[in-house]
């Protein structure tokens, strides 16, 4: 039997592989909090940094970054490159200039009603918490907005003959709705996603801005998602939207299943996507590109980390400021990319610090606004 520790060594191994489930994942990034794969995670990495260990020193006096470091460098399986450099060694380290931490971002989206009422959702009570036209609208207790449709619901003909519902996360907000045909949508920070009470017996359309994960209930009728530029067709999938108005592309990425994409100009017919296949629409160019991913790199928010694969370090800081509802100026931030895998539950300070451990780079955080320290 595996004791405690060969488990621990194990969740570490798996995790380097990048062969860790979720579950598992979300039980490494649990101890890695409670401070029990310390130990282990310092004897990992300093193995993997062998002879350049001279580097460590500095560093290890603040150990629990240092130990947030080995996380993210032993998640990329590179030891200590990053952005192709070294672990430095300044002689004067600079601290992260922090005048007030904050905090993580959270389950929080208000629901808009046909009739222009609006509940928020992080303060409402666990229970029902709207009913019209013979739909119960329930909050549970993990935090989910689930809606009910009762023998008295009529759906109309089409999708624009009904009142449509809204569910919008602010920034530093996301939240879980479950739909009327017992699709599973998340919303991440900064989204909208319109729907009506009741789907029609003939198809299941809804309106998404922003970023969605969708797990679509399997039936007859086609479920169609509709984007500034693009709609998506499906049957019963998994598939991830990122289509913020304020980025050039919009990003499909199919987990499960089978989507057919079509963008509203410029294209003679729908383009199908395979599980880990992602299309790139270019709003400006109107040009589609389809590449091979890894999916779940495209998904890794809803379950708590942020996933960056070869990302440009302006985008990191544009999820980073959505996330946090903080401002950054993208425009001035070197041309260097980043790979790492990151817990999206800390604090701001400590995420800043963790890139900050393996970079040249320095921030400073000031009344919610993040900025380089040239």
């Amino acid at each position: 039997m595996m004791d405690k520790t060969d488990f621990y060594r194990e969740l570490i191994r798996r995790y380097k592989n990048k062969t860790a489930t979720d579950d598992e994942l979300e039980v490494f990034f649990q101890l890695v909090r409670e401070g029990k794969l310390d130990a282990l995670l310092a004897d990992e990495m300093d193995h993997d940094l062998g002879d350049d260990r001279h580097h460590v020193p500095i560093v290890r006096r603040r150990r629990r970054h240092y130990i947030m470091a080995a996380v993210l460098l032993l998640g990329l399986g590179i030891a200590y490159t990053f952005y192709s450099r070294p672990l430095r060694s300044p002689v004067h380290p600079l601290p992260l200039l922090v005048a007030e931490d904050v905090p993580a971002g959270g389950n929080r989206a208000t629901l808009t009603l046909p009739d222009g009422s609006r509940i928020a959702l992080d303060d409402a009570r666990i229970g029902a918490v709207a009913e019209t036209a013979g739909v119960r609208i329930d909050k549970t207790k993990d935090g989910q907005l689930v809606y009910h449709v009762g023998q008295a619901a009529s759906p109309g003909h089409s999708t624009g003959g009904q009142p449509l519902h809204a569910i919008s996360t602010p920034r530093g907000g996301q939240y879980q709705v479950v739909l009327p045909d017992g699709s599973d949508v998340w919303l991440n920070a900064d989204s909208r996603l319109r729907f009506p009470p009741v789907f029609t017996a003939g198809r299941r359309e809804v309106y998404l801005e922003g970023e969605g994960l969708f797990d679509v209930a399997h039936a007859d009728q086609p479920f169609i998602v509709h984007t500034a530029g693009q709609q998506v067709q499906v049957l019963g999938t998994a598939f991830n939207i990122r289509a913020y108005a304020g980025e050039p592309i919009i990003q499909t990425t199919l987990l499960r299943g089978s989507v057919a994409i079509s963008p509203l100009q410029g294209s003679s017919g729908p383009l199908r996507l395979k599980p880990n296949q992602q299309a790139v629409l270019n709003r400006q160019t109107l040009a589609v590109a389809v590449a091979n991913v890894n999916a779940q790199e495209y998904a890794s928010w809803k379950n708590g980390y942020f996933t960056f694969a070869n990302t440009a370090l302006a985008t990191v800081m544009q999820d980073i400021a959505r996330w946090y509802d903080v401002t950054i100026d993208v425009d001035h931030m070197p041309n260097k990319k980043l790979y790492a895998v990151l817990p999206r539950d800390v604090s701001l300070a400590t995420l800043l610090e963790m890139i900050d451990m393996t970079s040249e780079i320095k921030f400073e955080l000031k009344e919610r606004r993040v900025r380089l320290v040239k």
